[in-house]
């Protein structure tokens, strides 16, 4: 066999290959999401808010 046939035989089976999954990925997408968690998350309010404004010079005030 030379390079050439050599190099076109694995084209052949990479072509192969990448067919097979790009088929297994379309059969898959609508499948996958069902096994997954919900898309729809919800949180719990908090007591505390999570900014805190910053301390500046201006903001002191003197009597």
């Amino acid at each position: 066999m030379t390079r050439k046939d050599l190099v076109a035989a694995y084209g052949r089976v990479g072509l192969a290959i990448a067919a097979f999954a790009f088929v297994a990925g379309v059969i898959a997408a609508p499948i996958l999401p069902k096994f997954g968690s919900s898309a729809v998350a919800v949180s719990k309010p908090q007591d505390e808010p999570t900014f805190h404004p910053l301390l500046t010079p201006a903001g002191f005030k003197t009597n």
